[in-house]
């Protein structure tokens, strides 16, 4: 066998172990897609009025330590925000990448007024070790506002940091264990959340026209659930079909029950 046939018989043997092994392990080969560092920017309208609420902008760092992998993500925005008026606020979250998923470890939010004050500041921190997810809300003076614990029962993550928690879920649609998580809201309240994924969209947005998964998260609310269909706007997000399955658009309450019901969608990517 001369020289040029063993190449391209090398080549095809690669071609068919690498179509094994996608066949044989698909969820861990599309969860290679997911590193990135980037940063977007952002408008949040209200759904009712169709007026632009407020702008914003969020960045995400991938980085090991220790051996281990981590997300830290910082966003920043201006113009009016659940309850405020005329305000910039600024958050942030680390997380670490374990198992296929992102596994929160802390977020913060800090709400300014116009002249730079804080208004309020929210914690949450996760221990995993104890099983405890512990919340902190305080005013500017740094007074305390409310204190909180909740049990950590599974897959959870918060307002901060969930839509880069799910963007793991769409690599692994409809498969066992990824079809619900658990969300601690701004209330604070600790919601289980079912997912169920809707026919695939075209989403026309500022960056271009693409192609969409579309998921509709739905609330456990207990014997409120069926209620709640009626009174609270359903939830949607939207993530880009193809790896690295970016996030696109969200559809739903601004922040907990009571807020405004918001659309908030990618504008630009830097």
């Amino acid at each position: 066998m001369d020289n040029s046939l063993n190449s391209a018989v090398r080549r095809l043997l690669i071609i068919l172990i690498l179509i094994v092994a996608a066949r044989a392990y698909p969820g861990e080969l599309r969860d290679t897609f997911t590193d990135e560092n980037r940063t977007i920017e952002g408008i949040f309208v209200d759904k009712n009025t169709l007026r632009q609420r407020s702008i914003f902008s969020s960045s995400t760092e991938k980085f090991p330590r220790d051996g281990k992998l981590f997300y830290r993500i910082a966003e920043q925005g201006k113009g009016n925000y659940d309850k405020y008026e005329n305000v910039s606020w600024r958050s942030d979250a680390e997380a670490e990448e374990r198992q296929g998923l992102l596994h929160v470890i802390h977020t913060r939010r800090i709400i300014r007024d116009k002249g730079g004050n804080v208004q309020i500041k929210y914690e949450k921190r996760f221990d995993y070790h104890n099983k405890k997810i512990y919340y902190k809300a305080s005013d500017g003076k740094g007074k305390l506002i409310l204190e909180k614990a909740f049990p950590l029962k599974g897959k959870t993550t918060d307002n901060i940091a969930m839509m880069h928690f799910l963007k793991k879920f769409i690599a692994h649609l409809n498969e066992k264990g990824y079809r619900s998580f658990f969300l601690i809201s701004s209330e604070p309240k600790l919601y289980r959340v079912n997912i169920k994924v809707m026919e695939s969209e075209e989403l026309e947005l500022p960056i271009g026209k693409i192609k969409a998964v579309k998921l509709r998260l739905i609330p456990d609310m207990g014997p409120l659930s069926a209620l709640a269909g009626i009174f609270i706007p359903p939830t949607f997000v939207w993530y880009a079909e193809e790896p690295p399955y970016h996030w696109l658009q969200y559809e739903g309450l601004e922040t907990g029950l009571g807020s405004n019901w918001i659309v908030a969608s990618i504008s630009s990517v830097n």
